[in-house]
């Protein structure tokens, strides 16, 4: 799955790379002496990486002064995540908070994903597994059995119109929905809201009323934030072509309110406004969370029966 409007391209390949910050660099050219495979050259003033010859070691970036060449990714064992994770785990009791495995898209690591679940689990580690459900159902099972909180992405209710947004059908995707209430997981729907793909009235009622018909209680309204074109750049990726807008106030309070009117608790998901850290280089801000003011419409009849208790959500 490749969402057109993707805003995480550094998650779209399952290996490290590198990335170049051309406004970082002071053209030391100490990168050169770094690159024990002579894979970096300068060409026109600029040093160029020979992707023919890279082997995406990383010594380049950790000689980098300015952070102007980043590894994204790193490869670690299980042993060494849950060692990191250990050393957390008297915050997590202190703020109630936990772990939250996301991407790109974490069932495409699932053996590695399941034991760190379990790993999180013996260590007392409340986990949350943001996921778009794009995997066998023995997998979906597997991992609801063992994460305290299922965060759903669901992108579009209609098959045709996910089609075109992502690539691929959302079949798959909303037969493990609702394996997930069978199972009686406890789920949050992600719901990322896109100006002119995904915000009409009809289709978040759509949406909002299958959710609910479902038994889940919450959903997460994420409005898409704009993605800088200098991170596609820094990758050496073209900016895609359907990159949109952000959506309005009042677009993000009308879903909030259909949603609501589906019987839903709406939340607000959405990353702060970049800072600035001591170098002067921007940094994207935490997420946050903000509840609206519209109150559920109580449900009635046979939708009470399923109804689900608001599932625990992790302070990030």
């Amino acid at each position: 799955m490749r969402c057109t409007w993707c805003d995480t391209p550094e998650s779209h390949r399952m290996e490290p790379e590198l990335a170049f910050r051309e406004d970082r660099c002071v053209r030391c050219f100490e990168c050169f002496d770094d690159c024990k495979l002579g894979a970096i050259s300068e060409t026109d003033g600029r040093p160029v990486v020979d992707q023919g010859v890279c082997r995406w070691c990383g010594d380049c970036a950790d000689g980098c002064s300015t952070d102007a060449r980043l590894q994204i990714g790193s490869v670690m064992t299980e042993s060494r995540v849950l060692a990191e994770l250990a050393c957390d785990e008297a915050r997590f009791r202190e703020t109630g908070g936990g772990v939250t495995f996301s991407g790109g898209e974490p069932l495409l690591q699932f053996d590695f994903l399941l034991r760190l679940l379990e790993g999180c689990r013996a260590l007392g580690i409340h986990t949350a597994v943001d996921t778009c459900g794009a995997a066998a159902a023995h997998i979906v099972e597997r991992v609801a059995k063992l994460a305290d909180l299922v965060l759903f992405d669901l992108k579009h209710v209609d098959d045709e119109a996910h089609r075109q947004l992502t690539g691929s059908s959302n079949r798959e995707l909303l037969e493990n929905l609702r394996l997930l209430s069978r199972l009686g997981a406890a789920v949050r729907v992600r719901f990322p809201l896109l100006p002119g793909l995904n915000d009409d009235a009809a289709h978040v009622r759509r949406l909002g009323s299958m959710v609910s018909s479902l038994g889940f209680s919450d959903v997460d309204v994420v409005p898409y934030r704009a993605v800088d074109a200098s991170v596609y750049e820094a990758l050496g990726r073209r900016y895609p072509s359907g990159a949109i807008g952000e959506p309005s106030a009042e677009a993000i309070a009308d879903a909030v309110r259909v949603m609501a009117e589906c019987g839903l608790r709406a939340t607000v998901v959405r990353r702060e406004d970049p800072g600035v850290d001591d170098e002067g280089h921007r940094e994207d801000g935490p997420y946050v969370c903000r509840p609206l003011s519209h109150p559920p419409r109580p449900l009635r009849g046979t939708d009470a029966q399923h109804h689900q208790p608001s599932a625990k959500q992790d302070q990030r």
